[in-house]
C-alpha cells in the first residue's frame, strides 16, 4: 500500500540516527560517512523550513486555482460544486502520485500538500451533497475527512495526517450531540480505539519502522483522550457537578498513571513523555476542578513538588547497577536529547506572561522659564 519502500523508509530513519550518534561521539567522521554511503536513497529532499514553505506556497495555489474554477462556472448548484471538488481531488492524488513516481519527492512539501488538499476537497465535496439537517454535513465532511487523512498515511506515511485524521474523527459528534460532557466522552471514546489499535503495532514493531510512527501516533492519541477527559481545558469550563463531572476528574488522575505505567513497561519515550505532561496538567487543573481559590504561592509548591521528583527520580536511577535501572538512566547520552533540553529551558526562560516590572520615579515638575522676556504692558517680569 505504501508508495515508498519499506527499504528506503528504514535507511531514511537509520541516517538520521547516524547523524545523531556522530554528534553524540559514537560514531567518528570515518565512521559515519562509511555507514552514510551504505544507506544512500535516490529520493530528493528538503530541510525542515523549505519544506513547511512549500507545503503553503502550494496549498494557496490549489486553492486559488480551485476558487478560480468556481468563479468561471459561476453555477450556485451543490452538486455541481461537488463534482467539482471531487474532480480536483482526483487530480490532486494524480498529481501527488506523478511527483513522487517520477520526480522521487520525499517529504518536499509540495506532494504532500496535493495529498492533503485532494482529502480536503474530497470532505467537502462530499459533505456539500449530504442531507442539510442538524448540521448533518459537517459530521458527514468530518467523517470523509478523517478516511481520506488515513488512507493517506497509510499510502504516503505522513504522521501528520493520521493525527489530523483522528482529531477530525474524534469531532465528528460535535454538531450533532448539543451536550458538552456527553460529546466529550463520544471524543474520548474515539480517541481511545485509535489509542488501542495502533498499539497492537507500536507493540508488534518496537522502534523499526514503522513501529517508531506508530509511537506518534500512539502518544497523540493518548494526549487526545487525556484532553478530551480533561473538562477545565476549555474557554469556559462551566459543567454540573454531576457523575460525568466527578468521573472525568479521577480520570485526569487515572490516565497519566496508566500511561507512565504501559511506558515504563515497553520503555516507550513517546508515551511517557507525554504521560508526564499530563500529569502535570492534572496538578495545574486540580484546583480549578475543585473550585478552590488560587494562592500566589501556588506556582511556589509546583516548583518545589517538581524539583523534589526530579532529585529523587535521579538518585533512584544514579544508584542502580552502573547508573541505570532497567534500561533507563538519567544522563542525557544523545545530541538530540540535549538540544531538546536546550530548547525546553530556552522557551520556558523566554516566556514570562506575568513579569515584574519596576515603576520609574515620577518625574518632578518644572516651572516654565521664558529667558528674561516681558510680556504686554502689565509690567510681568522674565519670571511668569
Amino acid at each position: 500500500m505504501r508508495i515508498y519502500s519499506p527499504l528506503d523508509e528504514e535507511k531514511i530513519r537509520t541516517q538520521a540516527f547516524v547523524r545523531d550518534w556522530h554528534r553524540s561521539g559514537f560514531l567518528d567522521a570515518s565512521q559515519a560517512l562509511q555507514i552514510a554511503a551504505e544507506l544512500r536513497v535516490d529520493l530528493r529532499r528538503t530541510n525542515f523550513f523549505l519544506r513547511a514553505v512549500l507545503f503553503l506556497f502550494t496549498s494557496v495555489v490549489i486553492g486559488a486555482a480551485v476558487a478560480l474554477i468556481f468563479i468561471l462556472i459561476d453555477v450556485n448548484v451543490d452538486v455541481l460544486n461537488a463534482t467539482v471538488c471531487i474532480v480536483a481531488a482526483a487530480a490532486c492524488v494524480r498529481t501527488s502520485e506523478f511527483l513522487i513516481r517520477n520526480l522521487r519527492f520525499y517529504r518536499f512539501g509540495v506532494e504532500e500538500a496535493f495529498a492533503v488538499a485532494a482529502a480536503v476537497l474530497l470532505s467537502i465535496g462530499i459533505a456539500l451533497v449530504a442531507p442539510r439537517a442538524r448540521d448533518f454535513e459537517f459530521s458527514v465532511g468530518l467523517a470523509v475527512a478523517a478516511v481520506g487523512l488515513v488512507a493517506i498515511y497509510l499510502r504516503y506515511g505522513y504522521v501528520y495526517a493520521a493525527v489530523a485524521g483522528i482529531v477530525c474523527a474524534a469531532a465528528v459528534p460535535l454538531p450533532l450531540v448539543r451536550s458538552a460532557e456527553v460529546t466529550r466522552l463520544l471524543a474520548a471514546a474515539v480517541c481511545t480505539l485509535a489509542f488501542f489499535i495502533v498499539r497492537r503495532g507500536r507493540q508488534a514493531r518496537g522502534d523499526d519502522f514503522p513501529g517508531d510512527d506508530y509511537g506518534l501516533i500512539q502518544a497523540f492519541a493518548f494526549a487526545a483522550i487525556y484532553v478530551a477527559t480533561n473538562l477545565q481545558l476549555t474557554p469556559d469550563p462551566y459543567y454540573k457537578q454531576d457523575l460525568i463531572y466527578w468521573s472525568t476528574y479521577a480520570m485526569t488522575w487515572v490516565l497519566p498513571i496508566i500511561g507512565f505505567w504501559l511506558a515504563v513497561r515497553s520503555k516507550d519515550r513517546p508515551l511517557m513523555n507525554v504521560s508526564v505532561l499530563s500529569a502535570l496538567i492534572t496538578l495545574v487543573t486540580n484546583k480549578s476542578y475543585l473550585h478552590l481559590m488560587r494562592q500566589p504561592w501556588d506556582p511556589v509548591l509546583l516548583g518545589l513538588l517538581l524539583i523534589i521528583s526530579t532529585i529523587l527520580t535521579k538518585r533512584c536511577l544514579t544508584n542502580g547497577t552502573k547508573g541505570q535501572r532497567r534500561g533507563f538512566t538519567p544522563e542525557r547520552m544523545l545530541a538530540s536529547d540535549r538540544q531538546a533540553m536546550n530548547f525546553v529551558s530556552t522557551a520556558s526562560a523566554a516566556f514570562q506572561p506575568h513579569s515584574l516590572q519596576i515603576p520609574s520615579a515620577p518625574a518632578k515638575a518644572v516651572e516654565p522659564t521664558f529667558g528674561g522676556g516681558r510680556s504686554g504692558g502689565a509690567g510681568a517680569s522674565g519670571s511668569f
